[in-house]
């Protein structure tokens, strides 16, 4: 087995600076570039599996907060996440959304998520944008959990079937 990142990146420093005459710096570095390719293969493995399973936790509580799922993404990287498209299929009372707040309380982040959910809602209520609906939201899990709200040109805005697009139009 390999040595660990951190001491690789210490003989790289001392390597560096001339400390370890045993050491390259080209070995050195070619072995810390290993090292943190290993480490890094690890990481998204499980915090992918890490990141479907807290989706999973979640899941239940959306249909009861009044969401179906529509879509699943899954982004694969240093950082996975999960994003769930959402429609709204019925916006519940204040009181069930109290009490439905209540009953995940212990879980952190159901509750930071279905909390998110409700108050994007209040503030698409609020949204008004000329020629653009509202047509559903997405849930990204991640590092950094968020809602995004999602807005389409009305069809009165669309361009004909028929028509051309004024961007791709070449001009003379």
């Amino acid at each position: 087995m390999g040595k660990k990142l951190s001491q690789s990146l210490k003989e790289a420093g001392a390597a560096l600076i001339g400390r370890n005459p045993d050491y390259s710096w080209k070995d050195t570095a070619d072995t810390v570039m290993s090292n943190t390719t290993e480490s890094l293969k690890g990481l998204g493995s499980g915090t992918l599996t890490g990141t479907a399973e807290k989706f999973n936790e979640i899941a239940p509580y959306l249909a009861r907060a009044g969401f179906s799922v529509i879509e699943i993404e899954v982004g694969i990287g240093l950082s996975p996440k999960v994003t769930t498209h959402l429609q709204m299929e019925e916006n519940i009372s204040d009181e069930e959304k109290q009490l439905l707040l209540i009953e995940v309380a212990e879980k952190k982040l159901v509750s930071t998520v279905l909390s998110s959910l409700f108050k994007a809602v209040e503030a698409r209520e609020k949204l008004k944008f000329k020629k653009f609906h509202f047509t559903h939201l997405e849930l990204e899990l991640s590092i950094l959990p968020s809602v995004m709200l999602k807005f389409r040109p009305d069809q009165s805005n669309a361009l004909p079937d028929d028509a051309e697009d004024p961007l791709l139009i070449e001009k003379d």
